[in-house]
């Protein structure tokens, strides 16, 4: 696993886009500093292939899914700005490999061809989950290939062993790989917050933030139930697949920033394989 960088977490607010947030931008800038550090930190270890997962993709209640398009791209027309657009050639040797893997395991996985597509009525185009962190990814000069996950609605435990799927795929290939978790925290953090108010969702965050410190992944999925529910999160299952990204490895753990400015919980972290601290592997 000496070639695997490791798992970034981080969250998708449109705002965080200049050509969107303008001067709202500001108002999450220690948000913007970390996801610009991330993808400063990434792109020395020149990944071949980041692998997204987001929870605003085609979501099914049964099942993850995964894009098999060869080529996907996305824009943020949807909040103003057509102009604003990333597109990635897909990894189809990795995609294999995941649904290998993921079935070896037990999870059902949707593969999103054309006729899914059609069936479902669903737009084989990157979400907003996904452009967002990649628009920092693509700003700081990544040009490699891409993995398009959307997670289901399917229990924690099912998520993370996703995550071990995916780790185990990303082994088989053998390349420089970064998986990228796309996730907002409680959306009901202050009384004017788009989901509504809780008293309990700064204590949802407080106790996330505190296992990604330590990559605690029991502590996640011992997580009161009516906590969670009143937390109106988006981005419980992305982190519970992106601690079994990282399962059974040494990482460096590094929560980067969180804020709330506008209700909703913003996380920005980095944990990095050890081995590829250690090996150089960004050179080859």
């Amino acid at each position: 696993m000496r070639k695997f960088i490791g798992c970034a977490l981080m969250p998708h607010p449109p705002i965080m886009i200049p050509e969107i947030g303008k001067d709202e931008l500001n108002k999450i800038q220690a948000t913007v500093d970390a996801a610009e550090q991330v993808a400063k930190t990434v792109k020395e270890y020149n990944p071949q292939t980041i692998i997204v997962i987001t929870p605003h993709g085609p979501v099914f209640d049964d099942a993850a899914s995964i894009s098999v398009h060869p080529r996907l791209k996305g824009n943020m027309a949807d909040f103003g700005v057509p102009e604003v657009s990333v597109g990635f050639e897909t990894d189809g040797l990795l995609v294999r490999h995941i649904l290998k893997q993921a079935q070896r395991l037990g999870i059902n996985l949707i593969e999103l061809t054309d006729d899914i597509a059609k069936t479902y009525r669903i737009p084989l185009v990157l979400d907003h989950g996904a452009i967002v962190p990649l628009y920092y990814l693509h700003k700081a000069g990544f040009k490699g290939q891409l993995v398009h996950l959307s997670m289901g609605m399917v229990p924690y435990e099912e998520m993370y062993t996703f995550g071990k799927a995916v780790q185990a795929a990303v082994k088989i290939v053998d390349k420089r790989v970064l998986v990228l978790a796309s996730g907002d925290l409680s959306h009901r953090l202050t009384p004017d917050a788009p989901a509504g108010y809780s008293p309990r969702a700064k204590e949802f965050d407080q106790q996330i933030i505190e296992a990604l410190k330590t990559l605690n992944i029991k502590a996640l999925l011992n997580m009161d139930r009516t906590l969670i529910e009143e937390a109106g999160e988006c981005g419980l299952r992305p982190i519970c697949f992106l601690m079994g990204a990282l399962g059974g490895l040494a990482v460096s753990s590094q929560i980067l920033s969180y804020e709330g400015p506008f209700g909703v919980g913003y996380a920005v972290g980095l944990f990095l394989n050890r081995d590829i601290l250690k090996g150089g592997e960004s050179s080859e």
